[in-house]
């Protein structure tokens, strides 16, 4: 089986990207792989992975119009290199965003091979209920462009059993959408070293603490203004610390609140590589997932709940929903209502304090993983690809 795969975001870094992940297991399985992208350069992997680029210039803080043109680059770019592709069996289609899928569907018309698309967020739900798409008539035409893709997906794999949900509500057959959640790398975890970092002082800081840490994004819609106010009102427990590590828009600004607030407990340092995070993280004590105040961001499956689970690390949450729900199954975690700032609290101070609690939620935290591993959903992505084409035949 030879395998078209779309992402616009792909990275060719270990534990970074399911894309990366998913395609060795695809080879290891026998099956070829060529990986159209707009990050990196054309290359063929170690691996074997044969990577195409279109060379997309994309970053967070580019401005929403810099954005979409960096969509029509991308669109205009891997429809021109997926016709080139001979002799594929089926493209495998990653979103967001969602012209992805777009093109996606378009080459599996054109190349009459089945489409498995793949949604990561389901648009145009999210942006236009952030309120970051507000036009009417783009309102319909993305939901009319979201209807067509779904129809016509052979498959489609959702991330959280909550993102099906709202895609089976659109009218799609249930049976047609596959949960497979985002993936927890336990092998590369258990092969990274702990390594003292390279900066001392933070070295000190989080050894003198029961750290909370936050590592990724630091963006509008992470609503890690919610993780200071927790600080805030811990102050007085001097030995829990608060530790974000990462870049975006809204970076500066919170450090300007730690500033402004005097958070002696809140530590914000620069992104580094992924097996450096993973070494702070091993140091660490919870994990922390956060996101702004709006019901359909319960719904997401982000890489660093998994990897919180694979580190070992109990993880407490901001909001409710599937996360949530089997965090509080498994022991692992909470989560807890944006505005219950008090639960939230008390929560971190019995993990902190009591010592038998928090070596369970950590046994807890790591058994949980073996459930997301990424051998076992990578062999569930795999086997669903060769059924699907087997039925085809």
């Amino acid at each position: 089986m030879k395998i078209l795969y779309l992402h616009q975001h792909f990275q060719k870094k270990a534990g970074a990207t399911r894309s990366y992940e998913f395609s060795k297991h695809f080879l290891q399985r026998g099956h070829d792989v060529t990986l159209i992208t707009g990050t990196g350069k054309s290359e063929r992997t170690e691996e074997g992975i044969e990577v195409l680029s279109t060379a997309t210039k994309y970053n967070q803080k580019m401005s929403k119009g810099r954005r979409i043109l960096a969509f029509g680059h991308f669109m205009l770019g891997s429809f021109w290199r997926g016709l080139t592709r001979r002799q594929v069996d089926v493209i495998y289609a990653t979103s967001t965003p969602l012209t992805v899928g777009f093109i996606g569907l378009l080459l599996s018309k054109i190349k009459r091979i089945p489409l498995v698309f793949e949604v990561r967020d389901v648009w145009p739900d999210v942006p236009v209920q952030l309120g970051y798409i507000t036009n009417p008539l783009l309102i319909q035409m993305l939901t009319k462009v979201e209807k067509m893709i779904y129809n016509e997906a052979s498959e489609i794999i959702a991330l959280s059993s909550a993102m099906k949900e709202r895609i089976v509500a659109k009218g799609i057959a249930a049976e047609k959408v596959t949960v497979v959640e985002n993936v927890a790398n336990n092998d590369l975890v258990a092969k990274i070293e702990v390594q003292p970092c390279v900066d001392k002082e933070l070295q000190q800081w989080i050894q003198d603490r029961f750290v909370v840490i936050h590592p990724g994004t630091m963006g509008e819609v992470n609503g890690l203004k919610h993780l200071l106010t927790v600080a805030s009102h811990m102050k007085k427990d001097k030995h829990i610390g608060f530790l974000l590590i990462g870049e975006g828009s809204e970076k500066a600004a919170l450090q300007e609140q730690v500033t402004a607030m005097q958070l002696e407990n809140v530590k914000i340092v620069d992104g580094m590589a992924k097996e450096s995070v993973f070494s702070v993280m091993k140091q660490c004590n919870i994990g922390a997932m956060s996101v702004k105040n709006e019901r359909i961001l319960w719904d997401n499956s982000a890489n660093k709940f998994f990897d919180f689970l694979a580190v070992g690390l109990p993880v407490v949450l901001n909001y409710q929903g599937w996360q949530h729900e089997v965090l509080q199954e498994s022991g692992a975690g909470r989560g807890f209502l944006y505005h219950d700032i008090a639960g939230y609290c008390e929560f971190l101070q019995d993990m902190a304090e009591n010592e038998q609690s928090y070596h369970q939620a950590q046994v807890a935290s790591k058994n949980l993983s073996k459930r997301y591993d990424v051998t076992l959903l990578s062999e569930r992505v795999v086997n669903l690809l060769e059924k699907m084409i087997e039925r085809k035949k």
